[in-house]
């Protein structure tokens, strides 16, 4: 079986909050890629997370659920995880338990971000210079 064909960019927004977006094929080996990089944020001491599904052109049963077993595991330790994704994409994360992470599954962006930083999307500004920066992480 070869490598999964995805990748993660990111952003940080304001409040300390990481924005990675699925671009590609999300199958079990995208989703072991994207839970080694959430335990190593995790490790650090990164608290914030939003993970946005709505590039991914395919999101597979596997990889949803290994998707929410490293979600439920961040989160465990204290972690705040939100979740963006399409219908269909929903429908995939729910029948593989998404629900089940405290901060849930959204339509957009926006309100994923305010749900983990806790405060509205639009009042979440610019204070520091990195904020809004693409990178990619694979």
């Amino acid at each position: 079986m070869g490598q999964a064909r995805v990748r993660f960019p990111v952003r940080w927004e304001d409040g300390g909050v990481l924005v990675v977006q699925v671009v590609g094929r999300f199958d079990a080996d995208a989703a072991a890629e994207l839970g080694a990089l959430m335990g190593r944020l995790d490790a650090t001491g990164q608290s914030g997370l939003v993970v946005d599904f709505q590039d991914a052109e395919h999101c597979g049963a596997d990889g949803a659920r290994r998707f929410v077993e490293a979600g439920l595991d961040m989160t465990a330790g204290g972690g705040a995880l939100a979740v963006v994704a399409d219908a269909a994409q929903q429908t995939v994360l729910r029948a593989a338990g998404v629900d089940r992470l405290p901060l849930g599954v959204h339509d957009d962006v926006a309100a994923a971000l305010e749900e983990v930083s806790g405060r509205p999307a639009d009042t979440l500004g610019d204070r520091d210079a990195d904020a809004g920066s693409d990178s990619a992480l694979r």
